[in-house]
């Protein structure tokens, strides 16, 4: 196991993509290779210990602000060999690549450090890994401590319902053997042993979780399987050290289209018929504003003038009389272009084009010295619409006071998840973005909805009423985080994992 005190490899663990936070104090990285070395490294030092995936987090989660050490997973990507599994290994960017397949079941054992592309690459033609984040170079590990989603989560829900068994390594080396449906709660309490036999009982969250796509929070519902408990839980709880992931075998490829439309309003009624057609086998539907169209123009000339959306759709393979009716509803609500693609060429272009809106904003912000804030809301079908014209409302708004500032609207609109993005300039714009920022999300609440889908609330922090306050506050108040600052003690009663993640530390001093 490589320990490195080098400076210039720690200074590559103190921030993540979002490039918001700023770890410190932080004096080694530890890489550990296998479960025992991970093991190993807790229960041999009382630091405090943040842990690291490939770094693709926008919340802070990844940052040790507390400084501490930094235990990276990124070189755990060789599972241990079964008995009754396929052993599949081949070599990946970050080495030796190595992971387990039960093909009757439907399952592979990986370790957390491999990346979604890597476990596609290794996986034989024909299965695949269905929530399909769009961030490939994130590593599964992280992926389940944030209950990641992708577009077609639409049709198979997010990773949480893709996560069959955990092993997870507790604060003092400890370690749980999870499998779904073992542990579950009775009467709000879950009980539990780790492998060793120490026996743990923890009573669930005390609050209510919206009934839709959720990244917020540490997860609560009652008769909730303790794996739950462990996804989603951004490394406050214990570090994953294995995963045993569902899959989906498919025969054939997904057919895609992309369709255009002059009016929102008739792209949104778009969407709202393709919603109801989810179980004929829609597994994904990804929407585009004007403003989202207008950055990959330059990428993209062939793209009409004067489109106010684009809608993306994924069907089934095989999907040919649901085809047909998609036709017809492109008829009906007036799209004036689509592009189909029923090839593996096609299908990459259009894959590429729905990357090339980030890409495309990206290079847009490093261009003019810009920064984006994104939201990561959720709300519920009936209240969608009016989610839309709050976002379209408070864009015009942020436009009228800043003249030349832009915003974007894209994102998972088949799951009522789409991001809305303030492209600032300069620390005006910046504070005005805030303020709208706490509107929107305040709106979301009051709409039954989350503050955030798939992202988690990491580190993230809000201004209101004059006090900085933890994002989480927001959404389930002051009793809800210490909620979670008390479940965190059962679990981590020296509080050293991960520490800022969704509570701040005056949470766990009470």
């Amino acid at each position: 196991m490589q320990v490195n005190k080098d400076e210039n490899t720690i200074s590559q663990y103190l921030s993540d993509e979002s490039n918001g936070f700023l770890g410190e104090g932080v004096d080694r990285v530890y890489f550990p290779e296998t479960e025992k070395e991970l093991a190993e490294i807790l229960s041999s030092t009382r630091e405090k210990v943040t842990t690291s995936g490939a770094g693709t987090g926008i919340t802070g989660s990844r940052v040790p602000v507390h400084g501490g050490i930094v235990i990276s997973t990124e070189r755990m990507i060789r599972c241990r060999a079964r008995e009754g599994f396929e052993t599949i290994e081949r070599k990946g960017l970050a080495g030796d690549i190595g992971i387990c397949l039960d093909r009757e079941k439907e399952e592979a054992i990986v370790s957390p450090g491999i990346s979604l592309a890597e476990l596609d690459a290794a996986l034989p033609p024909g299965w695949v890994y269905p929530p399909d984040p769009t961030e490939t170079s994130a590593t599964i590990g992280g992926n389940v401590a944030t209950n990641a989603s992708g577009a077609r989560c639409f049709y198979f829900g997010p990773t949480r319902n893709w996560v069959k068994g955990l092993r997870v390594v507790l604060h003092d080396g400890e370690i749980l053997n999870i499998r779904r449906g073992h542990w579950t709660a009775t009467d709000g309490v879950l009980k539990f042993n780790s492998e060793s036999g120490k026996d743990f009982c923890v009573a669930i969250p005390n609050y209510h979780m919206p009934e839709i796509k959720n990244a917020a929070g540490l997860y609560s519902k009652p008769g909730m399987d303790l794996i739950d408990l462990f996804i989603g839980s951004e490394g406050m709880l214990g570090i994953i050290s294995e995963i045993t992931l569902g899959l989906w075998k498919t025969e054939g490829s997904p057919v895609s289209d992309l369709a255009f439309f002059e009016k929102e309003s008739d792209a949104l009624g778009y969407v709202e018929r393709l919603r109801k057609l989810r179980e004929k086998g829609v597994l994904a539907v990804e929407f585009f504003d004007r403003n989202s169209l207008d950055f990959v123009r330059e990428e993209h000339p062939e793209l009409k003038d004067d489109l106010d959306a684009g809608v993306f759709v994924e069907l089934m393979p095989g999907s040919m009389d649901l085809m047909e009716e998609l036709n017809s509803m492109l008829a009906e609500f007036h799209a004036i272009e689509d592009w189909c693609a029923t090839t593996f060429a096609n299908r990459r272009d259009l894959k590429e084009f729905r990357h090339s809106l980030p890409d495309g904003i990206n290079s847009y912000l490093k261009q003019h010295n810009s920064y984006k804030m994104g939201t990561d809301f959720v709300v519920p079908e009936e209240n969608f619409r009016d989610m839309m014209q709050k976002y379209r409302e408070v864009g015009e708004r942020f436009r009228a006071k800043f003249p030349g500032a832009r915003y974007v609207i894209f994102g998972h609109i088949g799951d009522c998840h789409v991001h809305f993005n303030f492209i600032t300039s300069n620390e005006d714009e910046r504070e005005g973005a805030k303020v709208l920022y706490l509107e929107l999300a305040r709106y979301a609440i009051k709409l039954g909805g989350t503050i955030s889908g798939e992202h988690g609330v990491g580190k993230k922090t809000m201004t209101m009423d004059g006090r900085n306050i933890p994002y989480l506050e927001l959404m389930l108040g002051k009793d809800g985080l210490r909620e979670i600052a008390r479940v965190k003690k059962a679990l981590d009663p020296e509080l050293r994992l991960n520490l800022g993640n969704m509570v701040p530390v005056q949470y766990l001093d009470s």
